[in-house]
């Protein structure tokens, strides 16, 4: 496709290593904002202005992309979200559905691109879980319920379960179809939303001693459905919503064979080091070294696979706990030495050309404050987290203000290298 024809449409575009917009570089100074559209629904009064203040202080700060969930399914999960986007199979629920329809409309006002994630590996939204559930009757299996090696066994089989799959894609062809209430456009033609990404974290899933075959298995799919997206959708770049190698079986490979599909306009990975076991916040000044450690080593070994695809790659998910505890009397040194380094390495690879296209960081709680949770909250939000997580972990607040600085200054410097990238 020839730039020059539709340069100036609004739609965010992949030229080799680097994101376009209107015909100019721009980079991804990005947040995860997953609770925008319920924020946004109308029977949630409270929350509308909350939705407008954060976006608003978003701006503020340099973010311009904001990656969000765009699907919820109905399940029993301790921890679910409610109320659910889809309530049942094909049975979709207007008050989040027209959430995410005011989210999309307000981003847009302020210049900022959407990436939505359309589906989860994880049962707290429902997600593949839930389809299964639907596809086979009985219940959902859950992280509550079943063991980690058996989770992922059965998520294994989401991928060639012909029913799960199509009520997935019945899903996503109903939400590229639809037309936004706010707006009057299909989300198909939204120029505010930037990307589609098949699921968030999609894992390949594990079966002892069949694994290779599992991942075969997995690439089909990606394969396969970013394929089918860009055929309903000619305007928006797919992307996966990986981990990078620690969702494609901990190794680099999987992580390039997945993003080197054709349909894959650009890669993602994220880097959870608590959960990886790096750091722990209760011991945060003999950890925090390692973390760093493992972290640069990380990022830099995605950075060179998609140097070598000639792909752009967004770091869109990272954080970490405040020493020693979740409250907002915590500091967050740790937090900003990681953030300092990731952005570093971002900025540098960006700087010499580099694949690095911006980064993503989880979460912005904003005026949100622990402990209070979302079903405590007047706005059903509270501090920003999700139903599972402590209230507060993770979390960047809008007094956090060490943080906003390096993330200010990093937003700043992104907009200089595309500047420059201009002239």
């Amino acid at each position: 496709m020839s730039l020059g024809v539709r340069a100036a449409d609004g739609f965010v575009r992949v030229e080799g290593r680097q994101f376009m917009l209107n015909g100019r570089p721009w980079y991804v100074c990005g947040t995860n904002f997953w609770y925008g559209a319920y924020l946004g629904r109308p029977t949630n009064h409270v929350g509308h202005a909350r939705l407008v203040r954060e976006l608003d202080r978003l701006r503020a700060l340099g973010v311009n992309n904001l990656r969000v969930l765009g699907a919820v399914e109905e399940c029993d999960t301790r921890s679910a979200l409610h109320p659910a986007f889809q309530t049942g199979p094909g049975v979709y629920n207007e008050d989040p559905l027209q959430g995410l329809d005011l989210l999309v409309a307000e981003a847009g006002r302020r210049e900022m691109k959407l990436v939505i994630f359309l589906n989860n590996y994880w049962d707290w939204s429902g997600g593949m879980p839930q389809y299964l559930a639907w596809a086979k009757g009985g219940a959902a299996p859950t992280l509550d319920t079943t063991t980690w090696p058996e989770y992922n066994r059965i998520l294994s089989t989401f991928y060639t379960n012909a029913p799960a799959q199509a009520l997935y894609r019945r899903y996503v062809a109903m939400l590229l179809e639809r037309t936004n209430t706010m707006t009057g456009r299909k989300y198909r033609d939204e120029p505010a939303i930037m990307a589609w990404e098949l699921a968030n974290e999609p894992r390949p899933g594990e079966r002892e001693g069949e694994n290779d075959a599992v991942f075969a298995t997995f690439l089909k799919w990606v394969e396969e459905t970013s394929a089918y997206i860009h055929t309903l959708d000619p305007h928006h770049l797919v992307t996966t919503g990986s981990e990078g190698n620690m969702g494609c079986l901990n190794t680099d490979e999987n992580f390039r064979r997945v993003h080197a599909v054709p349909a894959i306009d650009y890669a993602v990975f994220h880097l959870w080091p608590n959960n990886w076991g790096w750091y722990r916040r209760n011991d945060f000044a003999a950890t925090i070294g390692l973390t760093l450690e493992r972290a640069r080593d990380y990022a830099m070994r995605h950075l060179t696979v998609a140097d070598a695809l000639n792909k752009p790659v967004v770091l869109e998910e990272f954080g970490l706990d405040r020493d020693a505890g979740l409250g907002i009397e915590c500091a967050t040194t740790s937090r900003d030495r990681l953030y300092a380094e990731l952005l570093g390495l971002i900025e540098a690879s960006a700087a010499r050309g580099g694949a690095a296209a911006g980064s993503s960081f989880w979460l912005w709680g904003g005026e949100g404050r622990p402990p209070h949770t979302g079903a405590g909250s007047p706005d059903g939000v509270g501090a920003g987290e999700m139903p599972q997580e402590a209230p507060g972990l993770n979390t960047v607040f809008d007094c956090d203000q060490s943080t906003l600085t390096v993330l200010q200054e990093h937003f700043a410097k992104m907009r200089k290298i595309a500047e420059d990238k201009r002239l």
